[in-house]
């Protein structure tokens, strides 16, 4: 639930006040029904529910459209930030969920939360080693399940990579972050900016 609420309070943040048919058009385009797994109706009844809890406010007018409430705001960074900051593993759908709009944040606060996200995943790394030694020294379960073990550690390590390769982008002066000239990232007429470099 956590990913489609980020997913719709960033979106609704990004285009408000915005009509739900568009708003369903636009996170179609990101596929999110492949990696997040939230389904086009379940967009409809998602921002109904944002409505009820306070986070999102309802324009009159036909169609209705919508905007983010200061609380919706409150919600969206704490989603934001800890999506980027915790791994969730077995589910990196919160990680590809902020990853939509992580240039909402200032450059600072991004990396530093990559940062932390790394941190955590070098211990998962480490928790992960001592299981297979574990495993190969105990004999208590079948010696196939150390396979599990290792699997396990070749995701986390291929994220850290990843995170680690993001920084480096990000430190090269990618993006466009929050606070900074001609930023964040936004649509302008229907189109997205590209990754850029900052000029020195």
């Amino acid at each position: 639930m956590s990913t489609t609420r980020l997913l719709l309070l960033g979106a609704v943040r990004v285009f408000q006040p915005v009509h739900g048919y568009l708003l369903r058009r636009e996170l179609l385009s990101w596929q999110v029904e492949d990696w997040a797994h939230v389904q086009p109706g379940s967009i409809y009844s998602g921002l109904r529910t944002l409505v009820k809890r306070g986070l999102v406010d309802e324009l009159p007018g036909e169609p209705v459209a919508y905007r983010l409430t200061a609380d919706g705001e409150v919600e969206y960074q704490r989603l934001l930030r800890g999506a980027l900051r915790q791994p969730e593993p077995g589910d990196p759908s919160r990680l590809l969920a902020g990853l939509c709009f992580f240039t909402t944040l200032p450059r600072a606060e991004v990396r530093e939360a990559l940062r932390a996200r790394d941190l955590v995943l070098e211990a998962t790394v480490s928790g992960l080693d001592s299981s297979v030694r574990g495993v190969e020294t105990s004999r208590l379960a079948p010696a196939g399940t150390v396979e599990l073990f290792h699997a396990s550690r070749a995701w986390v390590t291929g994220e850290r990579a990843w995170v680690r390769d993001l920084c480096a982008r990000i430190d090269a002066g990618h993006y466009r972050f929050a606070g900074e000239p001609s930023g964040p990232d936004v649509p302008v007429d229907g189109v997205w900016p590209p990754a850029v470099l900052r000029t020195p």
